[in-house]
């Protein structure tokens, strides 16, 4: 009796040391590793020539100019990161609407798209930055644009904060939440983004991580 629970308990005890291996392996060490992303790209943000305030219109209202720049600023960067992209498509798709309507943004479907990804991330900012000045957008314009974008799509964009996501990871939460925001949409702004709908969404998840 006492063999078999000695067995047991060392069964146990190898049982607990690889799924604590496991966790930090395809959990952890991805975190880490966003977070450093996170960080370059925050750093690289101020790559933008133009950082003036932006003053928003009361209304909430888009115009056409702006729309049609956030798009070109998007091509850039998925036509650069070319094969890349090419290679992620259909996981951005599935994600991007598995996220429709939801009020919060599970952050481990994102490690699970980008923990093979490399320096996808920070080389797209890369790319983005570029294609900002190109368009003469400064980074709180664009901010802006982006956010009534997505609103007028229904979905939200997370208030990021990279530090609590990984806190939140090394407390042994898993499946760490961030609150999605989305302004209310004025009818233009939906009429404005409906012909780029498809592109828009498939670019979503990169919204994430602030592209």
């Amino acid at each position: 009796m006492a063999r078999w629970l000695t067995i047991g308990c060392l069964g146990f005890l190898v049982l607990l040391l690889l799924g604590g291996w496991a966790a930090y392996t395809w959990i952890v060490r991805p975190a880490q590793a966003l977070l450093s992303d996170f960080r370059q790209v925050i750093t690289l943000d101020q790559g933008v020539k133009r950082q003036n305030p932006y003053t928003a219109p009361p209304n909430g209202q888009l115009t056409q100019a702006q729309v049609e720049r956030l798009i070109r600023v998007q091509r850039a960067v998925k036509e650069q990161l070319g094969a890349r992209w090419s290679g992620l498509e259909a996981r951005f798709n599935q994600l991007a609407q598995s996220q429709g309507g939801s009020s919060s943004l599970d952050y481990r479907k994102a490690l699970d798209l980008f923990r093979e990804s490399g320096s996808l991330i920070v080389d797209a900012k890369r790319i983005q930055v570029a294609a900002l000045n190109n368009q003469g957008f400064s980074a709180q314009e664009y901010a802006w644009v982006r956010g009534q974008v997505y609103a007028a799509l229904g979905l939200g964009l997370p208030k990021l904060d990279p530090a609590e996501i990984l806190r939140q990871i090394n407390s042994r939460n898993f499946n760490p939440q961030v609150a999605l925001q989305k302004p209310q949409a004025p009818p233009a702004n939906v009429r404005l983004v409906q012909p780029f709908k498809a592109e828009l969404e498939a670019y979503y998840p990169f919204t994430w991580f602030g592209l």
